[in-house]
């Protein structure tokens, strides 16, 4: 029988494109070669698209574009479309695949804005449709989904990042120190700020606003972050263990630390998490609420905070999580006992079998 063809889409106009590249490079590296025919479509931090056909390592330490690649687009035509490779000649090849699997992180890739190219496109792909990628990618609109349903969510203020740092703060002044200061619309910690008072609030103001106009200012959490991976759709989902981020100071930031393959500077990730079961179970049934409330299909990471008294609180939803060596989600299933070769099995066979 001939291999499966698969689209593997990493990079992005992102800030998080370098997080793309590892994941990518995690992905290729445990995809079954002996089922699947990998194809590489690198797109640049401009936003230019090519075929590579070079070493995989290269797309982890960014060297990957050059001589080893060639210009592709990708067809909305649903008949006889595709991707199409552009030859030095100036002529095309037609490169048709079985299955996309995206693997960018943050606006662009995770926004709903690549789901919808593939949508036009007719082709299956990996992961949550245009309207679940585009309520999680914007963390208020997230919030205000999820907590129709009952999930607590911590009081917040959003505003335009253009606006008057001053008036910002007039407005989130019924807030309570510490506060969360972030792009609503960005992930992997980037631009996000812990602010404890009034005397830092327009400096993480400024950060913010560099990776997204709209910004999302949020009263801490006191509690333990925790989080639960689920892949599948409808009926046949698979939940992963949950997991406990033990802290030794700050917030978790692993990917915008030197070397997280490491280990963090500041965190650790424990697997199973170290309460309950009862309490770990409760999790996981949130998580799956929140996951159907979303209508999420192929994979999602909710991110949970457990206070003192046991309460769940919404931190966010990734709905193409980070697939790093380090990255939560794949760590989580394989504490379910499911290895990431079965993981990347069951996220291509899923969308082609929706």
């Amino acid at each position: 029988m001939s291999k499966i063809r698969v689209a593997i889409v990493f990079g992005g106009y992102s800030s998080e494109y370098k997080v793309s590249l590892k994941s990518a490079h995690n992905v290729i590296e445990n995809l079954d070669k002996d089922k699947y025919e990998p194809y590489f479509i690198g797109i640049t931090e401009n936003g230019k698209w090519f075929r590579y056909f070079g070493d995989i390592d290269k797309i982890k330490s960014d060297e990957w574009q050059g001589e080893s690649c060639k210009p592709v687009v990708l067809s909305p035509d649903r008949k006889g479309g595709g991707f199409m490779q552009f030859e030095h000649d100036g002529e095309f090849t037609h490169l048709g695949v079985d299955v996309i699997f995206p693997v960018i992180h943050g606006r662009t890739g995770e926004d709903g804005a690549l789901q919808g190219l593939f949508e036009l496109s007719g082709i299956p792909y990996v992961g949550c449709g245009i309207l679940a990628s585009a309520i999680g990618m914007d963390k208020d609109l997230c919030h205000r989904t999820v907590s129709t349903i009952g999930v607590k969510t911590t009081p917040y203020v959003v505003a335009d990042g253009k606006e008057n740092p001053k008036t910002i703060m007039e407005r989130a002044a019924k807030l309570k120190y510490p506060l969360f200061i972030k792009p609503a619309c960005a992930g992997s910690s980037i631009g996000v700020s812990e602010v404890k008072d009034e005397s830092e609030f327009a400096a993480a103001i400024e950060l913010a606003a560099k990776y997204g106009e709209k910004i999302k200012i949020e009263e801490k959490v006191v509690g333990i972050e925790c989080g639960c991976s689920i892949m599948g759709t409808g009926d046949n989902i698979k939940i992963g263990e949950v997991d406990e981020i033990v802290l030794e100071y700050g917030f978790l930031n692993t990917h915008l630390q030197a070397n997280p393959e490491k280990g963090s500077v500041n965190s650790s990730l424990r697997i199973p998490a170290s309460f309950p079961p009862e309490v770990r179970q409760k999790i996981k049934e949130t998580g799956a609420a929140i996951y159907k409330v979303m209508e999420c299909r192929g994979l999602a990471r909710i991110d949970m905070f457990l206070t003192e008294g046991n309460e769940i609180y919404l931190n966010e939803v990734n709905t193409l999580p980070g697939f790093t060596t380090y990255s939560r989600f794949p760590l989580m299933m394989e504490g379910a006992g499911i290895p990431i070769k079965e993981q990347l099995d069951f996220l291509i066979q899923d969308a082609l079998t929706r």
